[in-house]
């Protein structure tokens, strides 16, 4: 399935096509710290000219510290336009690391090491961000060379200063190999994504430069980056980042989210350093991917808050050995996913590279976000075009929430950006799911959702374990340990009760008044917390028993069970139950020891619920 940052990329790109003669096409690419690439355009290759001033700052600081750097190089932004020839009153030191004084300054501090000459060890540099190796042709050095008069200009004006104290020719042939190596927009989103996540390689995952380095020079494109070439950077982009504005490329980093690259040659009507597609298209991704300074918060993985299949943790409802092996067995065709805090597009993006190594097997996914705390415009109309596609797909989607604010807001962000997602269910028979068609659904419990989905499983992998009725499925789980003579016996014995939406069934500290299984419908346990306040500890759904808990010390009901929606139950009364001591103890005995398994095993899948949630 298309992802919807790629989807977005391609439109964008669509947006400004080539011209007659095949040129002027809009190249863009983005690069995540999760290891997720996108690139959309003609990914031609292009002379890394300027941005060789980053590749260049990064390898001085790493062999000689930024200390050292510092006292080379200030960082004092400055607009080079005119390309002005500057350095710093009394010390002679170039004004920053990114225009052409500093690159020569900080490239005559480099030397050659483990039988790599400076050049060389530049290139090895730029390979390692980027992710591949790139030479360039000897006519495109020499092109290079011819061009870089300015540089030229800056070598020569050190070295009478005292600044420079290596050969400026050398240097010069040096840099100019950096700056004509070909790389695409694809290397470069690489190269910012590198520096993104802190200096490992985001695809490799293999450490490229120190920490430390990073920091360094995040520090100088921020200071000294696209701010000091246009006015509008900080209030549009706010991201540090640099440009080539012979070639109309620009890298821009978003510290622990990702690299961008975009690229477009430039047009007659073009005043400015870059392209206006190139800057108008980034603005436009900062703008709807939230990637500015005041939006892009948090680490991309910080809302993961834990991923396992269903079948690790049950929905609590009671079930035969049988059932739960075949859930076992099947348990890969059904995940939960559960998500927590802020979800922007970084954290979104994330959930996607989760989503990718999946079983292919996938067909039922829970997305719980009770814990999720806020979530962005953009990522909602990912998450809206993702839904759809998945639905499109066959996958269901079964969502949990306390409430369904949260869904109604993702579905006006759908209907907003036209995208065709459907209002999701939540009014499925929860025994008997259907198995035509992807699902929607809406659940407010993930006990709920998960009962949904092992019916699911169960409905796709093992039909012939599935009761004919939905009183036959919650009756199952009471009386499968007891004989079949037994069963009847006692399901003469109980008695069928209905009750309506908020009716209050059993009231906490009433004595035992008997067993009673849920037939249909949903029961809500609470009990009394600080200051009187109402607290609700459980929902019990069909299958499950209540009521038996009075049986023990102190001998009364521990909590309030009240109706929610219209609930059919089976009752097994105390009177019904004393007098079955009396006239047939060993059914008595069988009774007990059937609710004394259910217990059990709703404990034991307690345990291995909580085991999950915390793996």
């Amino acid at each position: 399935m298309e992802s919807p940052v790629q989807r977005r990329l391609d439109r964008l790109v669509a947006a400004h096509p080539a011209g007659d003669d095949g040129t002027g096409a809009l190249a863009v690419a983005v690069a995540t710290v999760g290891g997720d690439h996108y690139t959309a355009g003609p990914l031609e290759p292009v002379a890394l000219a300027s941005l060789a001033a980053a590749v260049v700052h990064a390898l001085a600081v790493e062999d000689l510290g930024p200390e050292r750097v510092g006292e080379a190089v200030a960082t004092m932004p400055r607009a080079d336009e005119a390309h002005r020839l500057e350095l710093e009153p009394g010390t002679g030191r170039p004004l920053n690391a990114l225009q052409n004084a500093g690159v020569v300054a900080l490239a005559g501090l480099l030397k050659g090491r483990g039988g790599r000459d400076r050049a060389a060890r530049l290139l090895q540099l730029l390979a390692a961000l980027i992710g591949r190796e790139t030479t360039p042709g000897e006519a495109a050095v020499r092109a290079e060379s011819r061009a870089q008069h300015h540089t030229r200009a800056a070598a020569w004006l050190l070295r009478s200063a005292g600044t420079l104290d290596a050969d400026p020719e050398s240097v010069l042939e040096d840099v100019a190999t950096l700056r004509a190596a070909p790389v695409t927009v694809a290397d470069l989103a690489l190269l910012a994504g590198t520096l993104a996540a802190h200096g490992v390689h985001p695809v490799t995952g293999e450490r490229v430069l120190r920490q430390e380095t990073v920091r360094a020079v995040l520090s100088v494109l921020d200071a000294c980056g696209m701010d000091t070439l246009d006015g509008a950077w900080a209030f549009d982009v706010g991201q540090p980042g640099w440009a080539s504005s012979r070639g109309g490329t620009v890298l821009v980093v978003v510290p622990g989210h990702m690299g961008i690259a975009v690229h477009s040659p430039r047009e007659a009507e073009d005043d400015d350093v870059l392209p206006r597609a190139a800057l108008q298209t980034l603005r436009t991704l900062v703008r709807e991917f939230e990637l500015h300074p005041s939006q892009a918060a948090g680490s991309p993985r910080a809302a993961f808050r834990s991923h396992y299949r269903v079948d690790q943790a049950p929905s609590g409802s009671v079930r035969s050995a049988r059932v739960l092996e075949a859930l076992s067995t099947h348990g890969d065709h059904a995940h939960v996913i559960e998500l927590g805090g802020h979800v922007g597009f970084s954290q979104v993006d994330a959930l996607a590279h989760v989503l990718r190594t999946l079983p292919e097997s996938l067909e039922t996914l829970v997305l719980d976000i009770r814990s999720v705390s806020s979530v962005s415009h953009a990522a909602r109309v990912i998450v809206a075009q993702w839904f759809a596609g998945a639905l499109a797909d066959g996958l269901d989607v079964l969502l949990v929430d306390r409430d369904s604010t949260a869904v109604g807001a993702l579905l006006a962000a759908a209907r907003e950006a036209g995208v065709d997602l459907p209002d999701p269910c939540t009014d499925d028979d929860e025994t008997r799911p259907g198995c035509s068609g992807a699902a929607f659904q809406f659940f407010d419990s993930r006990s709920r959702a998960a009962q949904w989905a092992e019916q699911r499983l169960l409905a796709r992998h093992a039909p012939e374990l599935l009761p004919d009725s939905a009183e036959e499925a919650a009756m199952a789980p009471l009386l499968q340990h007891l004989s079949e003579e037994d069963a009847r016996t006692l399901e003469s014995m109980m008695d069928e009760r209905v009750y309506e939406d908020g009716q209050i069934i059993r009231r906490a500290g009433q004595p035992f008044g008997g067993i009673y299984v849920i037939t249909s419908g949903r029961v809500e346990l609470t009990g009394q917390g600080t200051g009187g306040r109402r607290v609700r500890r459980t929902v019990l759904t069909p299958g499950m028993t209540f009521g038996e808990m009075a049986l023990g010390q102190p001998g009364r009901q521990p909590s309030t069970v009240r109706a929610r929606g219209r609930v059919t139950t089976r009752v097994l009364t105390a009177q019904v139950m004393y007098a079955l001591q009396e006239a047939s103890p060993r059914l008595a005995m069988v009774l007990w020891e059937a609710l004394a398994r259910d217990a059990y095993t709703a404990l034991s899948q307690l345990i291995r619920e909580t085991g999950a949630l915390q793996d």
